[in-house]
């Protein structure tokens, strides 16, 4: 079933949809937080699976609502990046970015998060969707690189280096499930909706049958089952809808200019939240990040006017850029 067959009716207006996309990234700016206060409490990989678990099942019941159906058979070629895409996006990147943040701040864990992304992109779309990285995109590389050496004056040692490590792995992951998506999507078999609801559903089983292999059962208290559904429930399930219903209408740079100030919004969050420390080199490192990182998102868009110009020209890889932590 194609993305045409489901009845999305009209697009948002621009303004609209800008305000949907704010709403959304600062959801998932949030979950930073709601991850570090759940931490305390509840073991990683369980909490990142019941986390996704919830979302799938909210996702559905908003599918069965809103077009009275269950998502469809997909064809055998589509499964099996379906499958791929559930287990890197929804088993292998919350596992290391909740193991993750039980080692570093929050803080820290985001910047490598969001600033690791366009390198791996940059470093693989070339390969594994014949998309090659532009100059311009490469100069925006090398700014997001000169911003954590600016945001790290000291190498980090002990568990904030397993952390950052972590970090860099979960970002490898997302960079993944782009070129994953991009491959998916492109092809117009599968709906948006689907291809989020289907491996997001597989990939949260799969987390929760290894999460109750290798840890305990938690004792649930009422603010640990208050921050699962609104993880579940608000922070994936309503933002992933209000992400895509906005895509409807915003073009690549818009959408990434708005998911990029993840960096600056995470860092805000966290110091008035969480007391974390927000120092001069963290919030200059930060904004040059995030200067690159926009780069990236400029270059993008140029090139895909350029292709719509000249049809023959190779799409871009990073048309949809995904919004950080989700």
């Amino acid at each position: 079933m194609g993305e045409r067959t489901l009845r999305e009716g009209r697009p948002p207006s621009t303004s609209a949809a800008v305000g949907l996309a704010v709403l959304a990234t600062l959801l998932w700016a949030s979950s930073f937080i709601y991850i570090k206060i759940g931490l305390e409490e509840l073991p990683p990989l369980t909490f990142a699976a019941l986390r996704y678990l919830i979302g799938a099942i909210a996702l559905l019941a908003y599918r069965l609502v809103r077009y009275g159906a269950m998502p469809p058979q997909v064809e055998r070629s589509s499964a099996k990046w379906l499958a791929a895409l559930g287990l890197v996006l929804y088993t292998f990147v919350p596992a290391v970015m909740f193991l993750g943040l039980d080692e570093v701040d929050t803080v820290t864990f985001n910047f490598v998060f969001q600033a690791g992304i366009p390198l791996v992109l940059a470093l693989t779309a070339g390969l594994f969707v014949k998309e090659p990285t532009s100059g311009w995109e490469w100069v925006g590389v090398g700014v997001v690189v000169g911003g954590m050496y600016v945001f790290f004056p000291a190498v980090p040692e002990g568990s904030e280096a397993l952390g950052i490590t972590l970090a860099a792995l979960a970002a490898c992951g997302i960079g993944a499930s782009n070129l994953l998506q991009r491959k998916i999507l492109r092809d117009g078999k599968t709906a948006a909706l689907d291809a989020t609801l289907i491996p997001m559903a597989l990939g949260s089983v799969v987390l929760l049958v290894i999460a109750l292999a290798v840890e305990t059962w938690p004792t649930f208290t009422p603010q640990t089952v208050m921050l699962l559904l609104i993880l579940g429930v608000v922070n994936t399930a309503f933002a992933f809808t209000i992400w895509h219903h906005a895509m409807r209408t915003l073009n690549a740079l818009h959408a990434g200019v708005i998911a990029s100030a993840q960096i600056i919004e995470v860092a805000i969050f966290a110091w008035l939240i969480l007391d974390e420390e927000l120092t001069a080199d963290r919030i200059i490192g930060s904004l040059v990040v995030l200067g690159g990182i926009l780069i990236v998102h400029v270059s993008t868009a140029a090139a895909a006017r350029r292709q719509r110009r000249d049809p023959d020209e190779a799409p871009r890889a990073h048309d949809h850029p995904l919004a950080g932590a989700k």
